[in-house]
């Protein structure tokens, strides 16, 4: 996971997907759950063939990447039996997730949430003054002026 300009990583914790609808996670993917100051991703790790999965190696795949300001909200799911669970909600899917301290991810979130993406800087503007000096000479055969850095009179074409 790389960071944007700006962004820091509030919390990041290994999660499985219990329920998904909409372009969500497969149920049962596991990977790390990660919350920034402008995003929720969630990253499932991927053999990179065979002789990567020989030697252990993997990559990551983003499996879900949903910027603060789209959440509707996160909450705690309460079951009858067995644990809590997160539940993260945006304008195109639902997904639940379980991970350690539900309660305090759901706090996290809506902390970012209000906190809301650091707002964009505004560019400096800056007025550049490029200064140039021009200087004349006056040309010895004809009597012309003319621009020294053009090195022949611009009347007689005689070297300046």
């Amino acid at each position: 996971m790389l960071l944007g300009p700006g962004e820091t990583l509030l919390r990041g914790e290994y999660a499985i997907v219990r329920s998904a609808d909409g372009p969500a996670p497969a149920v049962g993917a596991e990977g790390v759950l990660y919350l920034t100051s402008q995003r929720v991703i969630f990253e499932v790790p991927v053999p990179r063939g065979l002789a990567g999965a020989l030697r252990g190696g993997r990559g990551t795949r983003t499996a879900l990447e949903a910027p603060i300001a789209t959440l509707r909200g996160a909450a705690v799911v309460r079951r009858r039996l067995g644990r809590e669970r997160l539940a993260i909600e945006t304008d195109r899917l639902r997904a639940t997730f379980d991970v350690l301290q539900p309660s305090a991810w759901a706090h996290a979130i809506a902390t970012a949430r209000r906190a809301g993406p650091p707002a964009a800087e505004r560019p400096v503007e800056r007025i550049h003054t490029i200064e140039r000096q021009v200087v004349k000479v006056r040309c010895r055969y004809c009597g012309a002026l003319g621009n020294e850095v053009d090195g022949r009179c611009p009347s007689c074409g005689a070297p300046l």
